[in-house]
């Protein structure tokens, strides 16, 4: 019996004593947050309120001022090395979405230098750039874009930071430059720098008046990436000069307008958006353009002597295919 109840409050003892770190963190990684929080309530007194929970806190709390002073406190307080790589990244990332980039280039200098190869590293040297950007030092910013290419050269980040130079170019009008990167990146094996390269080359045909250009870059991003968040930013563009742009070009001898639908990397879908346009009683044709080297084919409906007759057809498309076009000269 006495063996019985020493076991007992051995288990009892046990089951008191304050969850270790790594259980808590599982809990939060492996989405039982309301576990989380309860035992964080458990290990949290008014006189023991160390870093690490305040850390944990941080990372549960939903809104991002609140965290941000948990994150502050967590500091002050003395946490496990392990965290304050990451809560120094998270720092940098609350600076950054309160636009005080001051305090995002303090952030990710401490980082740098602190954890010179950090996990984070990538992403605290584009914050970094972005920093001095935004504080006129482009010296600084050209300085951390080139760590960020060299560093991760052939990988995602490598490639970011050449997005990162190409989109610096397009800011100080240096058009060639800029479009050389954007081109090649239109090609790349990561979607994350081939949507803002084709989002760059639209943006920057239609400020340049190159609408044709601007246009296949529009499409090019629509048929890779539908959902891409620049495509309504882009038609928004396209709607403010289209009829400028129509009109100036029907001074030209024999020019005719029609709607283009699509520009198309693969013939057989091309050919599938020409079938379904026919049913429209326009004439459909399919062009092959070369872009960098490589062959694209584009979708035109109608062919028109003004371009009123082909603004009238487009907006019949959209209005029965849910999509946004083009009326273009030819």
């Amino acid at each position: 019996m006495m063996f019985r109840i020493i076991v007992l409050i051995i288990l009892a003892s046990v089951s008191a004593l304050p969850v270790n770190s790594e259980t808590i963190m599982e809990l939060i990684e492996t989405g039982r947050l309301e576990e989380a929080r309860e035992e964080i309530g458990r290990q949290t007194t008014a006189v023991r309120r160390d870093g690490d929970l305040l850390y944990y806190q941080a990372l549960l709390e939903p809104d991002g001022d609140t965290s941000y002073q948990f994150l502050e406190a967590a500091v002050r307080a003395g946490m496990n090395p392990e965290y304050l790589e990451v809560n120094t990244y998270l720092m940098a990332q609350y600076y950054l979405t309160k636009e005080n980039y001051q305090k995002v280039a303090s952030a990710t200098a401490a980082y740098l230098q602190r954890w010179e190869n950090g996990e984070y590293r990538p992403h605290m040297l584009r914050m970094a750039a972005l920093s001095k950007i935004k504080m006129n030092n482009e010296e600084g910013a050209k300085k951390y874009i080139k760590s960020l290419v060299n560093e991760n050269s052939g990988e995602v980040y490598g490639a970011l930071g050449e997005i990162d130079e190409a989109s610096e170019l397009y800011r100080q009008k240096k058009y060639i430059e800029a479009q050389n990167i954007c081109r090649r990146l239109a090609n790349s094996s990561y979607d994350e720098a081939v949507v803002p390269a084709l989002y760059m080359l639209s943006y920057y045909s239609i400020e340049q008046k190159r609408i044709d250009d601007a246009i296949l870059y529009y499409n090019l991003l629509r048929e890779g990436y539908p959902n891409a968040i620049g495509l309504d930013d882009l038609v928004d563009r396209f709607t403010r000069i289209d009829r400028k742009s129509d009109q100036s070009a029907e001074d030209i001898a024999g020019m005719v307008y029609s709607v283009q639908t699509g520009v198309f990397a693969e013939k057989d879908n091309a050919q599938r958006m020409a079938k379904r346009m026919k049913q429209y009683g326009e004439k459909v044709d399919i062009k092959e353009k070369n872009i960098s080297g490589k062959k694209y084919y584009v979708v035109y409906v109608g062919r028109f002597k003004t371009s009123e007759q082909a603004l009238a057809l487009k907006t019949r498309l959209e209005a029965s295919e849910n999509e946004a076009y083009q009326v273009v000269a030819r």
